[in-house]
């Protein structure tokens, strides 16, 4: 990747996104964030253990916010050792949040009605008080922590400058949500890159994968279907608004090492076998693979901030 971060030093005007409050569906978190210094931080908020990355750049300089959110029996220290957005975040000008779900691995997984208010609060929260750049605050997911973004893209468009959902599906655009998704109409277009494998156990290719991008394309009235990148073993494909706004959308035919999830996996991560993080199994694809997905993931954030 080409792009250099560029430092614009803090001001007194980067005041940063405005926190939640109660009456954002939130709770008052305001004193959840104490501890600024640059490093990796466990910051408890309301019944959540959150992992925030602050780079040394970004003590001093205006940077953006990336929330990282992984999926069913996983942490936040299991995801980005599928994502490595943390050092990409550290190269690139990006403070990464990951949260934690209850109750810890291997039995953690998010809970819509309840957990997704308090994520949200605290994903304002950093942005305050981190005085993160309003243009350039992101949000990607895997699994269930795809959903959560999906939902999010329904719920808080008008937050988010782009989004990256991996393997999962929850934007209704109005529609029928289920039990995992939201029955929202998102607030304004924004750049969506999402991706599925044709292969997943758990998240059905063509039940609920196809269906959800085919409801994006829907609701934003998109044309094309250009491939834009491809070999024998993925596809990727750009949609496009009559405003130009764009959503890529990323098929891919691997699975992991192990038979119970298959497709259900990470693109291009080195944690095959769940051992670097202490996962039950691994969600890494088994490569050879043509992409990596966390690089694709910083890419298409750096190439989408808010106009």
């Amino acid at each position: 990747m080409a792009w250099t971060f560029t430092c614009r030093p803090l001001a007194v005007s980067d005041a940063g996104a405005a926190p939640a409050s109660d009456a954002d569906g939130g709770s008052d978190a305001s004193a959840c964030i104490v501890d600024t210094s640059a490093g990796l931080h466990s910051v408890s908020c309301d019944g959540f253990v959150y992992d925030v990355n602050i780079p040394e750049a970004c003590v001093s300089c205006v940077c953006g916010l990336i929330a990282d959110v992984h999926g069913l029996s996983m942490n936040g220290q299991m995801e980005d050792n599928n994502t490595n957005l943390r050092a990409l975040g550290e190269r690139y000008g990006y403070i990464v949040v990951q949260p934690n779900a209850n109750p810890a691995p291997p039995v953690s997984s998010w809970t819509p009605s309840t957990d997704d208010p308090k994520v949200f609060a605290f994903i304002q929260l950093a942005a305050q008080t981190l005085h993160a750049d309003p243009k350039r605050l992101h949000m990607t997911g895997f699994s269930e922590g795809g959903y959560m973004t999906y939902r999010f893209l329904c719920d808080h468009a008008d937050f988010f400058a782009s989004v990256a959902p991996a393997a999962g599906a929850g934007c209704s655009f109005g529609g029928d949500a289920g039990m995992w998704g939201s029955a929202s109409i998102p607030a304004r277009e924004i750049p969506v890159l999402a991706v599925n494998g044709t292969k997943d156990a758990l998240v059905n290719f063509t039940n609920v994968a196809i269906p959800q991008r085919d409801t994006v394309i829907a609701g934003w009235q998109m044309s094309g279907g250009t491939m834009i990148a491809g070999d024998n073993t993925f596809q990727r494909l750009r949609y496009t608004s009559p405003s130009g706004n764009v959503f890529e959308f990323i098929q891919h035919d691997y699975s992991s090492v192990q038979s119970l999830t298959k497709g259900h996996c990470f693109p291009g991560s080195n944690d095959l076998d769940g051992g670097v993080s202490g996962q039950v199994f691994g969600f890494a694809c088994q490569p050879p693979n043509s992409f990596v997905w966390g690089d694709e993931v910083m890419k298409f954030f750096l190439a989408h901030p808010a106009p």
